[in-house]
């Protein structure tokens, strides 16, 4: 079984889907070469630069990659790209992939371009639309990330109806990276106890009500700590409250968001709704309490380790918060529970799954 990864999320700075691809791709990589098989193929637009820490994030040493085409972004995508290699499956791992390609694995995370649609553009939403649409229909397997994006993909008819196959994800890519605890002091952070989100402006994130929620629990001598975003000032740009124990960071490396996961009070996730929600079992790996959103896919993850307010009430965020801030034996309870449920996300796992549907599909 040849395997050919679209390597166009390679020119993109790590967020989410990236992360996904990334970690699927590496650790699809080690069974193969446990195997031995041959490591993954990687195909990128030649046109464009390939973004250093994306890269190296790919696993050291890595697949070879190589650079094909004259065009660059989507148009590489769509008229290139499906030329590349016929015989093979195509991994398309974030979420949009060659409409015309048949022998190719698809994830299509969520449907969050038309559960939140002030997060996004009209022309985006159109194009996501269409070029989805197409492409669950073309490929030979289409994946997904939780049984609520699934059951959203279906009502919209973005995907046909049992077709989606639900992985699950890992979290087990945490600590492969130091941790840079200079992050706090350069923040002023050091010694302070502080409640940490990231985000983005993006309005299904949520971030200004958290704001609201955490002035109102009126908590003494804690922080809350935002990261995300391109940088700083554009959350202030955006009218978010300012305070002295409201702090904004603006995009962290890996190794600085590690150390802010692991000296966090607790975590919070208000989003309205997510695909999945790494964020959160990302904390829950550091063994973090987490405050979580009753929104999308957040539950079904996080399970008993969270406690949990409804997105669209303040008032339930501030008691939550003020909750976990002051019962030392809940977040106790909820670190325990944390470090028990995030067992159930390795990498390994997930990739062993996606393996096994293409090779269920092969054997068809």
């Amino acid at each position: 079984m040849k395997l050919t990864l679209n390597g166009r999320f390679l020119q993109r700075r790590i967020t989410g889907v990236e992360r996904l691809a990334l970690e699927l791709s590496r650790a699809i990589g080690e069974i193969l070469s446990e195997s031995g098989a041959a490591n993954i193929d990687v195909v990128v637009p030649a046109r464009g630069d390939i973004v250093r820490e994306t890269a190296i994030a790919l696993g050291t040493p890595g697949p070879v990659i190589t650079a094909t085409g004259r065009f660059g972004g989507q148009l590489w995508e769509q008229v290139e790209l499906p030329k590349e290699r016929p015989d093979a499956w195509l991994l398309s791992l974030c979420n949009i992939g060659p409409m015309i390609r048949r022998r190719q694995a698809v994830i299509i995370c969520d449907a969050q371009f038309i559960l939140h649609p002030k997060s996004y553009s009209i022309v985006f939403r159109l194009w996501y639309r269409f070029v989805l649409t197409v492409l669950s229909r073309r490929a030979e397997a289409v994946f997904t990330i939780s049984e609520f994006s699934k059951s959203q993909l279906e009502r919209y008819g973005i995907v046909p109806q049992g077709k989606a196959h639900v992985l699950k994800l890992g979290v087990d890519h945490l600590f492969s990276s130091a941790y840079d605890h200079g992050v706090l002091s350069r923040h002023g952070l050091k010694g302070k106890r502080y409640l940490f989100a990231i985000g983005s402006l993006a309005p299904h994130k949520n971030l200004a009500m958290l704001v609201e929620a955490f002035r109102a629990a009126a908590l003494q001598d804690v922080c809350l700590v935002i990261a995300g975003g391109g940088n700083a000032k554009v959350f202030r740009d955006a009218g978010l409250a300012q305070a002295p124990n409201i702090h904004y960071l603006g995009r962290v490396s890996d190794a600085e968001l590690h150390a802010l996961y692991s000296a966090c009070l607790a975590f919070a996730c208000p989003s309205l709704s997510e695909g999945f929600g790494f964020t959160p079992l990302e904390a829950m790996k550091f063994g973090r309490p987490v405050v979580a959103t009753t929104g999308g896919a957040v539950p079904e993850v996080c399970g008993d380790a969270a406690l949990y307010a409804d997105p669209s009430d303040p008032a339930a965020w501030s008691d939550a918060l003020r909750n976990v801030v002051e019962n030392d034996a809940l977040r106790e309870k909820l670190g325990t529970n944390a470090l028990v449920r995030v067992k159930e996300f390795r990498w390994r796992d997930t990739a062993a799954q996606f393996l096994s549907v293409l090779r269920s599909l092969d054997r068809r």
